[in-house]
């Protein structure tokens, strides 16, 4: 993360729905802000929203509110632990997330936070829906969560193709549920190295 201090919005998206009640953008976020510097994390994903359970926050109104121009941003933060992490949970589940995350609206406040936080973290729906990749073009840089255990490398390798289409800048990957043999691991995570250098080039 020091080598990437341009990047100050980003995505972590999952390639399946989320499985447990965890979250890699909520545990960034909290460890980003304990190192002093100034953190928003933004729960995005309508479909199952989990970063109100994890801190115990209320979750009447949120980012659904924001996008439905019904609140300002400064009267959806919460702070939580420290001054230095703030949290907008998703709100109520509006009739189409789809199409608020894709409006512009959703972009202009992402532009707009930057000038008041270091780091912009948002906890993403799983890759598969609608909302997803364009949220993904529209930050500086996606963290994927995939599952070799459960999905096959050739699905991770069409989610990564899917990203890259939109101009995605994949920053990192995060295994969960890794094969049982370390032989497995290492197989899966060179197949899908091997094959994002690979598209990366051609695309160059």
């Amino acid at each position: 993360m020091n080598h990437l201090k341009s990047i100050k919005t980003i995505l972590v998206t999952n390639t399946r729905t989320y499985s447990d009640s965890t979250s890699v953008a909520a545990d960034l976020a909290e460890l980003i802000a304990k190192s002093g510097r100034r953190v928003l994390l933004v729960d995005t994903d309508f479909h199952r929203p989990l970063i109100h359970q994890l801190f115990h926050l209320p979750n009447r109104v949120g980012l659904a509110d924001l996008l439905s121009n019904r609140k300002k941003p400064e009267g959806l933060m919460q702070c939580v632990n420290n001054s230095k992490l703030q949290v907008i949970t998703s709100g109520q589940t509006p009739r189409h997330p789809q199409e608020l995350l894709k409006d512009m609206k959703f972009n202009h406040f992402l532009q707009s936070q930057k000038q008041s936080f270091d780091k912009i973290i948002l906890h993403g729906p799983p890759c598969f829906h609608e909302e997803t990749a364009t949220m993904a073009s529209q930050v500086d840089g996606v963290i994927l969560m995939i599952h070799p255990g459960y999905a096959k490398s050739e699905i991770s390798r069409a989610v990564i193709e899917k990203f890259q289409r939109t101009g995605a800048n994949i920053i990192g990957i995060v295994m969960r549920d890794q094969p049982k043999h370390t032989q497995s691991q290492s197989a899966f995570i060179k197949r899908l190295l091997t094959y994002d250098k690979q598209t990366r080039l051609s695309s160059s």
